[in-house]
C-alpha cells in the first residue's frame, strides 16, 4: 500500500507537469505525400471545390512539409485553474501516504498486542497446567486409597485437558497473528530466539484532541473539495471564448509523372493569425457538467462530514474503553489482593494439617487467572493508548 501510494504521488508530479505545459508554445512538424489519379483532367482549373470538399483536378504526384506554431494567448484562467488543481492532487496524495502509514501502524500495533497477549496467556497456562498435573497425581492418590471418586478424578482429567486445548488454540492464534506481522515486515520471526516486550506506557493525553480539522481525514476531504471548487470554475469557464495565436510555414513540392520530382519541396507560404473559439450551443452539455460538478462537491462534503463523525466515535469509543479497562485493571488488582490472603491462610493452614496441597494449588490457579485478566486488560489498555496517539499524530506534529 505504501508502495502504491508513493507511485501516485510520482504520477500526481507528472500531473503538474502536464498541467503546465499549456503555459508554453505548441510546435507541430507535419508532412506528406499523396499521389491523385484523377479521370477527367480540368485544364480551365487548378482546384475544384464544393462546400468544405477540395478535389484535385489533376493526376500527380505531391508532397508538403509544414511547421505550425501555437500558443493560447487568454482562456479565462482555465489552464491556472487546471494547474492549481492538479498541485492540490499531489498534496491529496502525500496526504494519502501519511494515511496509509497511520493504519499500517495501527494495524501493526493490533497485531503485535494479539502475539503479547497470547505469549503471556501462553506462560501463564503452563504454569496453570502443572499445578493442575500435580493436583491429578495427587488425585490419582486419594482415588487408590478410595478417598475420592472416580467422578472427581475426571473431572480433574477434563480440567488437564481442556486447558492443554487452550494453549493449543492460543499457539494457533499467536501464529497467524506472527505471520500477518511478517508479512507487514518482511522479516521472519522465531518466538523461541527472541523475547516479545511489553507496549510502554506513556503518559500520552488521549483527551488532548480536539480540532478535528487538524487531522488528516480532514485534510485528505478538504483536498478533494477544493479539486473538486477548482474543476466546477473549470466546467464554467467552457461558455467564455478561447484565444489563440498560431504561425504557420508551409514548403510543397508536385509533379504530373515523377515521384521523386515531387520530393524537392520549396517555400511555399508563411501565415500568422489569431482563432477565436466560443460555444455557441452544445445540447446543454457545459450546463450538464457544470450541475453534476456541483452535486459532486456538496457530495464531498457530506463525505467529509461523515468521515469526522466516524474518527469522532471511533475516539469516543476507544477513549470509553480505556475507562472500562481502567475499571477492571483496579477490580484486577483488588481481587489479586484478595487471593493473595486467602493463600496466606491457606499455607497456615496447611501447616496445621487443616488445608490439603490441593486446595493450596487452587487458590495459586485462581491467582494465575486473575494475572491473565490483569495481564490482558493492561496490555491493552496500553495498545489503545498507543491506538488514539497513533491516530492523533498529525495534530501533535502541527502543534
Amino acid at each position: 500500500d505504501l508502495k502504491i501510494a508513493d507511485y501516485n504521488i510520482l504520477i500526481s508530479k507528472q500531473g503538474i507537469r502536464s498541467a503546465r505545459s499549456e503555459y508554453f508554445p505548441k510546435l507541430n512538424l507535419g508532412g506528406g505525400i499523396e499521389y491523385t489519379r484523377n479521370y477527367r483532367d480540368i485544364k480551365d482549373t487548378t482546384v475544384m471545390s464544393i462546400g468544405d470538399a477540395f478535389v484535385n483536378p489533376y493526376t500527380r504526384y505531391q508532397s508538403i512539409l509544414g511547421i505550425t506554431v501555437s500558443y493560447n494567448l487568454f482562456d479565462f484562467g482555465i489552464r491556472g485553474d487546471t494547474l492549481k488543481m492538479a498541485k492540490e492532487d499531489k498534496e491529496l496524495k502525500e496526504l494519502e501516504l501519511k494515511e496509509k502509514f497511520q493504519e499500517l501502524n495501527l494495524t501493526l500495533l493490533d497485531t503485535y498486542t494479539k502475539i503479547l497477549i497470547t505469549t503471556n496467556q501462553i506462560e501463564l497456562n503452563k504454569k496453570i497446567l502443572k499445578l493442575e498435573e500435580k493436583n491429578l497425581e495427587m488425585k490419582e492418590r486419594l482415588f487408590k486409597a478410595k478417598e475420592i471418586s472416580k467422578t472427581e478424578l475426571n473431572d480433574e482429567t477434563i480440567k488437564i485437558k481442556t486447558i492443554k486445548n487452550k494453549i493449543a488454540d492460543l499457539y494457533s492464534i499467536r501464529q497467524e497473528a506472527l505471520n500477518w506481522l511478517s508479512f507487514y515486515t518482511g522479516e521472519e520471526y522465531n518466538l523461541d530466539e527472541i523475547k516479545v516486550s511489553e507496549i510502554k506506557k506513556t503518559n500520552f493525553d488521549v483527551n488532548s484532541f480536539q480540532d478535528y480539522s487538524k487531522s488528516i481525514t480532514w485534510k485528505i476531504h478538504e483536498k478533494n473539495i477544493k479539486k473538486k471548487e477548482f474543476e466546477l470554475q473549470i466546467a464554467k469557464k467552457a461558455y467564455y471564448p478561447k484565444v489563440n495565436a498560431y504561425g504557420r510555414y508551409y514548403m510543397y513540392g508536385s509533379d504530373h509523372n515523377n515521384y521523386a520530382e515531387s520530393l524537392g519541396i520549396e517555400p511555399s507560404n508563411f501565415s500568422v493569425g489569431a482563432s477565436v473559439n466560443m460555444p455557441i450551443f452544445d445540447g446543454f452539455k457545459i450546463s450538464a457538467d457544470i450541475k453534476k460538478t456541483d452535486f459532486e462537491l456538496k457530495q464531498l462534503h457530506i463525505e467529509r462530514d461523515k468521515a469526522i463523525a466516524q474518527l469522532s466515535t471511533r475516539l469516543s469509543v476507544m477513549r470509553q474503553n480505556l475507562v472500562y479497562l481502567d475499571e477492571q485493571i483496579n477490580e484486577n488488582n483488588l481481587i489479586l489482593n484478595e487471593l493473595k490472603n486467602k493463600e496466606n491462610s491457606i499455607k497456615k493452614l496447611a501447616s496445621k494439617k487443616l488445608a490439603t496441597p490441593i486446595e493450596a494449588n487452587e487458590v495459586k490457579i485462581e491467582f494465575l487467572n486473575q494475572e491473565i485478566e490483569l495481564n490482558k486488560n493492561s496490555i491493552t489498555q496500553n495498545a489503545i493508548t498507543k491506538g488514539i496517539e497513533i491516530l492523533t499524530e498529525e495534530i501533535k506534529n502541527d502543534n
